[in-house]
C-alpha cells in the first residue's frame, strides 16, 4: 500500500446511508422476536443484499479504489438497539463478502488495476467511553467480534471512521491488532464545526496520541464539507508522519422540508478535494454523507495521474491529554510533573480519597494546573485502600476535566491497566523497574507498547535501589535493551529515573548521593540522547527544614537540568529560579550537593545556615549598602523588586541622568532578564515581575526627560490574530518594546487582518506584529501573509507565539510574503527586531534566539479546551438501570410571592451583604494562592496584608461601580412526566404559567446508587413550584481587569479576577437566602443544583433555563459548549423540598 501511494492517489467511495435512502427497500427484515428492522442499514446485508451490491457496483464503476463495507454500525452495542447483537460477526462477514462479490464481477478501470481494496468500515456507535457511556472492555470485546468477521471474510483494510473519542479509537486499534495484526488500519475522525472532535480533541493533539501506533493513515471524514476541512488538514499535515485521508460530506447538511439535503454538487466537491493534494501527506480522497457515484467519478477524473506529496510533518515526542499536547523535552527544560495528586506524599489528597471525595481530589489536580505544571502524576495507592477502586473512580475525572497530560503512578499492574483504559490522551506510565526481575518489567513495558505511552524506568534491580553511578547506568542499559529489543519501544518512549536519595540524613552512604545522580543523568543523556530523564526532586532534601528544602530542591534542579534532566516530579509552587536565590543560600546548597570532602560538615553547615533563616521570600534580603546606585537599579529590576526601585529612583535620578537610567541601565538589566529566561534560569512569572518594575520605572522617569521633538518613533502595530483570545505574550512584547523606546499600537485580541490594515493606512507604521497561542493561529498568520502579498504590501513582519516555530515560519510563511519576516521566539527577540528596523540596515537579521543556537521552537502547543460535560454513569455494568426512587416523599405546598422572572437591583446595603457570603480563608488560601504557608505565617500575612487588600478591593469595587451585579430569579410551576424509557430518568416540566404553556422540559437522570434519587423526585408529581436563578458579577470586571493588565499591575489583576469569580458564588448564596426567606423556609431547607454538577451533569439543560429567565436581554450569553459569558456567572435550579440533598448520578 505504501509503495502504491508513491505513484497514485487512492479514492475512497462515497456515501452509503444517503444512497440507501434513495432506494426502494422491499423489506428490512425482522429479528428473532419478529420485530421489524427498518432503519438498520447493516441488516440489509441479509434482507436486501442486491441493493447494497448495486451501491458498491456504482462506486466501482465510478473508479473508486477503496470500497467501504456496509458495516458502519455492526458493533454489538449498536445492533442491540435492533435485537441483533448476537449477529455482529455474521453481518460483518456478509458486509465484506458483498464487496468481494462486486469486485469479482467488475472489470477494473485504469486507475483500479492492482489497486482495488475492501475497506471494512467501523464507526464509533452511539456511546463514547471517555464520557462513561460504555466501558473500554465492553467496547474492546465488541470490536474484537467485528474484526473476527472481517478477517474471516478477507477484508483488505480496517477503516475506523467518524471517530469521536480517542479512547474509542484505542479500543478499536487494540481489537484489530489482537485479532488481525496483518490487516492495515486507517483511522478517520470527525471534526466538528467547533474545530475539535466531539470529545474536545483537535486534530494535531490526536496525531500525538496516535503517533506511537502502527496505522496506515490518519484523516478526517463526515462532519464538515470540503470547503471547511482545509485548515484542519493543513494543521495535521504540519505534524503528521502518516499518509492523510480525507472523505468529507457534500457540504454541511441543510433541512429542506424536513429532509436532510447536502448542497454541494459533484463539480465543486471534486474541485475542492483535488486541491487537497497540494497539502503534503494527503493521499486518500473520497466522500461521506451526501456524496454520490457522480461525485466520486468526477473526483477520479480530476485526480488522474496525480501523485501524492509525501508526509513531511515535523513533530517532537509528546504526551497529551484529550485537549492538548506537551513536548516531553521542553524548551527551556524541564517538563514539570505535578506531585500533589499522590496519596503517599500529600496528606490533603489522601484525606480526600479516604472520604471518597473524588471531586475534591480533582481540585488538587486543578490547582496544579494553575501553578504551572505541564503534567500530573496521579498515585492513589495507600495502605488499607482499594487502589483499583480509587483508580477506577478518579482517573476518569482527571482524564476528562484536567487539561494536562497524566502520569498514572502505581506498582500494581492491574491498577495501571485500569488507569490506561480511562485515559484517551497519551500518558506516561510511572513506572517499571527490575526489582522483581524481568517478568514484571515485561508486563508493564507491554502495557506501554499496547497503549502507546511513554514509560518511566526506575534504576532498581534485583539487588534493590541503585545508589552508585555505576549501578544506575548498568540497570538503565538493561532496561533500555529489553524495552527496545523485546517490546519494540523506541528510545524516545523511555524516561529514566536514576533515583535520588536524601543528602540530609547524615548517613555516610549518602554523602555523594547528589553527585551520583547528577553524573548518572549526564551519562544517560549522552548514551541515549532521544530518551528522557526525570527525578522525584523533593527526595534530595527529605528530612530538612522547609526553607532549606525549597532552596536545596531549586539548586539541585538547576544542576540536574545543566546535566541533561528533561523532566522533574515537583511541587511547582515551591520552586525558586536559581538566579533569584541568595548567594549564601546557593553556596550552602552546593557545598552539600557536591560534598567533595565526603564528611558531615557540609550538612551541619547547611542546617545551621537555614536554622537562622526566616521564611523564604521572593525578594532578596541581602544588604545592598555596598552596591552602587547603578548596581542597585539593575538588581531591583532583575529581582522584580518594585518597592525597592520606587524608593531608589527619586534620589537616583539626581545622581544619574534619567535618560542614561532608561536607555542604558534598565535596558541592559532587561537584557540580563532575557538571557536568564532563554537559559531557563528564570520563568515567565518572574519575567513579568521585572517587566512591571521596568514599566513603572520608565513611567516615573519620563517626567524628568528633556522634551524632544521627534519626527517619528519606530512604530509597530501588534495584535493577537483572528480567533485567538490570548494576549499575555502579546502584552509582554508591548511592555518591553514600549520600555525600550518604541511606539506600540496594540489592537488587542481576535484581530482581523483588516484591523491591522486600518492602522497601516491611517498612521505611519514600520512593522506589523502578529501573535497567537493556538495552533490554528499559525494558519491565520500564513493566510494573512498571503493576502498582504496579494495586495503588494512588503512592510516588515514580526511573528510570535507559543504555537509558532522556526521551521513553520521558514517553510510556510516566508515563501508566501515578499517582505522581511522576523520569527521572534520571545519578547527580547522583538526588541532586537525593532532595533534592526529602526536602523534601516537589513544586512544582518540575526536575533538573540538565533545566536543562542535554538534550532527548533516548541511545536503545536494546543489551546486548553474543556470537554463537554455530558450525561455519564459511574457504574458501568450490565445491570438494569433503576426506574424509581426507594424513598417516600412528604410534599409541602409553597406559595411564592410571584411567578415568572424578576431582576433584582442591589443597593449598597445589599452589596455589603453579598461580600459577607465570601469564605475569605478559601479565597486567600486557594484562590489567591496562600495555602502553602505555615499556620502562624498565614495568620500573620492574613492580618498584615490579605485582609487589608480584600477590604481595599471591596471598597474599590463598590465605590467605582465595578461590581454591578446582575441578579435574575423567579418562581415557576412544575410537574413531572415520565419519559418513554423510565431508565432515562424523570422529566420536570417548568413554566411560569399555571396551564404550562411555554413550558420547558428538563430530563434529569436517576442515580444508580441507592436510594436511586432523581432531582425530579423532589417535586410533587401533581404540581409543585421551583425557583431558578442566574447571577453574574457583571460586565465591568473584564474591562477593569484588562486595564490593570495594561497598566502592568499583574498581581492586582490576578487578585481582582479571583475575587470577581468568588463574588458570583456569593451572589448565588445571597439569592438562595432570599428565596428561602420568601418561601418561609429555614436557612438549611432545600438545595440548589447547577447544571454540569453531579446530580444534573448535562450542561445542555442550561438552554432551557435561558429560555425561562431570558438573560440575553442583560447581555449574558450561552456558548455552543454551554459556557456562560461573562465568565463570573452562575445559575441554578433551587429546590424547596426540605430534605433535598446533594447526590451523584
Amino acid at each position: 500500500m505504501y509503495e502504491l501511494l508513491k505513484h497514485q492517489v487512492l479514492i475512497l467511495d462515497g456515501a452509503m446511508g444517503t444512497e440507501i435512502q434513495k432506494k426502494e427497500i422491499p423489506t428490512w427484515g425482522e429479528n428473532a422476536k419478529g420485530e421489524k428492522l427498518d432503519g438498520c442499514s447493516e441488516a440489509l446485508n441479509f434482507s436486501a443484499p442486491n441493493v447494497i451490491k448495486e451501491i458498491h457496483t456504482s462506486y466501482l464503476q465510478a473508479g473508486a479504489n477503496l470500497i467501504k463495507t456496509n458495516t458502519f454500525g455492526v458493533m454489538p452495542w449498536v445492533l442491540a438497539e435492533y435485537g441483533l447483537e448476537s449477529k455482529c460477526k455474521e453481518i460483518a462477514i456478509a458486509g465484506v463478502s458483498l464487496v468481494k462479490e462486486c469486485i469479482a464481477a467488475h472489470t477494473p478501470l485504469e486507475n483500479q488495476k492492482d489497486a482495488l481494496f475492501i475497506a471494512a468500515s467501523l464507526g464509533p456507535g452511539t456511546k463514547l467511553p471517555s464520557l462513561g457511556h460504555i466501558d473500554y472492555d465492553t467496547m474492546f470485546s465488541g470490536y474484537c467480534t467485528c474484526v473476527e468477521g472481517f478477517k474471516e471474510a478477507g477484508a483488505d483494510i480496517i477503516l475506523l471512521e467518524t471517530a469521536q473519542d480517542p479512547l474509542q479509537i484505542k479500543a478499536a486499534l487494540h481489537a484489530a491488532q489482537e485479532i488481525a495484526p496483518e490487516i492495515p488500519i486507517m483511522v478517520s475522525v470527525t471534526i466538528e464545526t467547533t474545530g475539535t472532535m466531539l470529545i474536545g480533541t483537535d486534530i494535531t493533539t490526536l496525531f500525538y496520541i496516535l503517533e506511537p501506533f502502527n496505522i496506515l493513515s490518519l484523516g478526517i471524514n463526515c462532519g464538515l464539507g470540503p470547503d471547511l476541512a482545509r485548515k484542519h488538514l493543513q494543521n495535521l499535515s504540519a505534524v503528521c508522519k502518516f499518509p492523510i485521508s480525507i472523505h468529507t460530506n457534500a457540504g454541511l447538511p441543510e433541512n429542506r422540508g424536513g429532509i436532510t439535503y447536502y448542497p454541494m454538487g459533484a463539480e465543486e466537491f471534486s474541485t475542492i478535494e483535488k486541491s487537497f493534494l497540494e497539502i503534503n501527506g494527503v493521499a486518500f480522497l473520497g466522500g461521506c454523507c451526501g456524496t454520490t457515484p457522480e461525485h466520486i467519478r468526477q473526483l477520479v477524473q480530476k485526480t488522474k495521474n496525480a501523485i501524492p506529496l509525501p508526509p513531511n510533518g515535523i513533530y517532537k515526542p509528546s504526551i497529551t491529554s484529550l485537549f492538548e499536547s506537551k513536548e516531553l523535552k521542553q524548551e527551556p527544560a524541564p517538563l514539570l510533573i505535578g506531585e500533589r495528586s499522590n496519596a503517599t506524599g500529600s496528606k490533603a489528597f489522601r484525606e480526600l480519597l479516604l472520604a471518597e471525595d473524588y471531586e475534591g481530589a480533582l481540585s488538587v489536580g486543578s490547582s496544579q494546573v494553575r501553578s504551572g505544571a505541564h503534567c500530573l502524576d496521579v498515585s492513589v495507592a495507600f495502605a488499607g485502600r482499594n487502589e483499583d477502586k480509587d483508580m477506577q473512580a478518579l482517573i476518569p475525572l482527571y482524564a476528562t476535566k484536567i487539561t494536562l497530560p497524566l502520569m498514572p503512578d502505581s506498582t500494581q499492574i492491574n491498577a495501571l491497566e485500569i488507569a490506561l483504559k480511562h485515559i484517551g490522551g497519551r500518558p506516561i506510565i510511572n513506572s517499571a523497574n527490575l526489582e522483581d526481575g524481568i517478568e514484571k518489567f515485561d508486563k508493564i513495558a507491554s502495557l506501554a507498547k499496547k497503549f502507546g505511552t511513554a514509560l518511566v524506568c526506575l534504576t532498581i534491580d534485583e539487588q534493590g535501589m541503585c545508589k552508585t553511578f555505576e549501578r544506575k547506568i548498568e540497570c538503565a542499559k538493561r532496561m533500555m535493551e529489553r524495552a527496545k529489543n523485546v517490546h519494540k519501544l523506541r528510545e524516545e518512549d523511555i524516561i529514566f529515573d536514576p533515583l535520588t536519595f536524601t543528602i540530609g540524613s547524615g548517613d555516610v552512604e549518602y554523602f555523594t548521593a547528589g553527585m551520583e545522580t547528577l553524573n548518572a543523568i549526564k551519562e544517560l543523556s549522552n548514551l541515549y540522547p532521544k530518551a528522557g530523564t526525570t527525578l522525584g526532586l523533593s527526595n534530595i532534601s527529605f528530612g530538612l527544614s522547609k526553607e532549606g528544602r525549597i532552596c536545596l530542591n531549586s539548586v539541585f534542579l538547576h544542576h540536574a537540568i545543566k546535566n541533561g534532566l528533561t523532566s522533574a516530579i515537583v511541587n511547582v509552587a515551591h520552586l525558586i529560579p536559581y538566579a533569584r536565590l541568595e548567594q549564601a543560600d546557593i553556596k550552602a546548597c552546593e557545598d552539600l550537593i557536591f560534598n567533595t570532602a565526603q564528611t558531615s560538615d557540609a550538612l551541619y553547615a547547611f542546617i545551621k545556615h537555614f536554622k537562622s533563616k526566616g521564611a523564604i521570600q521572593l525578594q532578596s534580603t541581602e544588604d545592598d549598602s555596598a552596591l552602587s546606585v547603578q548596581e542597585k537599579i539593575q538588581k531591583y529590576l532583575i529581582n522584580g523588586d518594585l518597592n525597592a526601585m520606587q524608593n531608589l529612583l527619586p534620589t537616583a535620578k539626581d545622581s544619574i541622568n534619567p535618560e542614561i537610567i532608561i536607555n542604558e541601565i534598565l535596558i541592559d538589566a532587561m537584557k540580563i532578564v532575557g538571557e536568564r529566561f532563554g537559559n531557563g534560569e528564570m520563568q515567565l512569572p518572574f519575567v513579568l515581575q521585572s517587566a512591571e518594575v521596568m514599566k513603572k520605572s520608565v513611567d516615573y522617569l519620563n517626567a524628568f526627560l528633556p522634551k524632544k521633538q521627534s519626527a517619528h518613533k519606530t512604530t509597530i502595530v501588534i495584535g493577537t490574530v483572528k480567533g485567538d483570545v490570548h494576549d499575555v505574550g502579546k502584552n509582554l512584547v508591548d511592555i518591553i518594546l514600549t520600555n525600550n523606546g518604541f511606539n506600540v499600537i496594540n489592537i488587542g485580541i481576535k484581530a482581523e487582518l483588516e484591523k491591522f490594515l486600518e492602522v497601516l493606512e491611517s498612521q505611519k507604521v514600520d512593522c506589523i506584529g502578529m501573535s497567537g497561542l493556538l495552533v490554528k493561529s499559525t494558519l491565520v498568520m500564513k493566510e494573512n501573509l498571503e493576502e498582504l502579498k496579494r495586495r503588494g504590501i512588503t512592510i516588515p513582519i514580526m511573528l510570535g507565539g507559543a504555537a509558532l516555530n522556526r521551521n513553520f515560519v521558514e517553510e510556510f510563511c516566508k515563501p508566501n510574503y515578499d517582505g522581511i519576516i522576523f520569527y521572534c521566539k520571545d519578547a527580547f527577540d522583538s526588541v532586537a527586531a525593532m532595533q534592526i528596523i529602526q536602523s534601516g540596515d537589513f544586512s544582518d537579521l540575526t536575533l538573540p534566539s538565533d545566536k543562542a543556537g535554538n534550532a527548533q521552537e516548541k511545536q503545536a502547543k494546543q489551546e486548553a479546551r474543556l470537554a463537554k460535560k455530558l450525561e455519564k454513569t459511574l457504574q458501568q455494568d450490565s445491570t438494569p438501570k433503576p426506574t424509581k426512587c426507594e424513598l417516600e416523599f412528604n410534599y409541602i405546598a409553597h406559595t411564592p410571592p410571584f411567578f415568572g422572572v424578576q431582576s433584582l437591583h442591589l443597593d449598597s446595603t445589599m452589596l455589603e451583604e453579598v461580600f459577607s457570603y465570601i469564605d475569605k480563608d478559601l479565597l486567600f488560601k486557594h484562590r489567591w494562592g496562600y495555602s502553602k504557608l505555615k499556620k502562624e505565617e498565614y495568620q500573620a500575612l492574613k492580618e498584615r496584608e490579605l485582609e487589608p487588600t480584600f477590604n481595599a478591593l471591596k471598597q474599590e469595587f463598590i465605590q467605582k461601580g465595578i461590581f454591578k451585579p446582575i441578579v435574575l430569579y423567579g418562581y415557576f410551576h412544575t410537574r413531572t412526566k415520565a419519559p418513554k424509557n423510565l431508565e432515562n430518568g424523570l422529566i420536570l416540566e417548568i413554566s411560569a404559567n399555571a396551564d404550562f404553556s411555554n413550558a420547558e422540559s428538563f430530563l434529569f437522570p436517576r442515580s444508580r446508587k441507592k436510594p436511586y434519587l432523581c432531582l425530579s423526585d423532589y417535586f410533587n408529581p401533581q404540581g409543585d413550584i421551583c425557583a431558578l436563578h442566574l447571577v453574574s458579577s457583571g460586565h465591568h470586571f473584564a474591562p477593569y481587569e484588562e486595564a490593570l493588565y495594561k497598566n502592568g499591575e499583574y498581581h492586582k489583576y490576578y487578585l481582582a479576577h479571583a475575587l470577581g469569580m468568588d463574588l458570583a458564588e456569593a451572589l448565588a448564596d445571597f439569592t438562595h437566602a432570599r428565596v428561602r426567606k420568601e418561601l418561609s423556609l429555614d436557612s438549611k431547607c432545600g438545595q440548589r443544583y447547577s447544571f454540569g454538577y453531579p446530580a444534573c451533569p448535562d450542561l445542555a439543560l442550561s438552554v432551557g433555563l435561558f429560555k425561562l429567565l431570558k438573560p440575553e436581554s442583560f447581555g449574558i450569553t450561552l456558548s455552543q459548549t454551554y459556557q456562560m459569558t461573562p465568565e463570573a456567572t452562575t445559575s441554578a435550579l433551587i429546590v424547596p423540598y426540605k430534605d433535598a440533598k446533594y447526590f451523584a448520578i
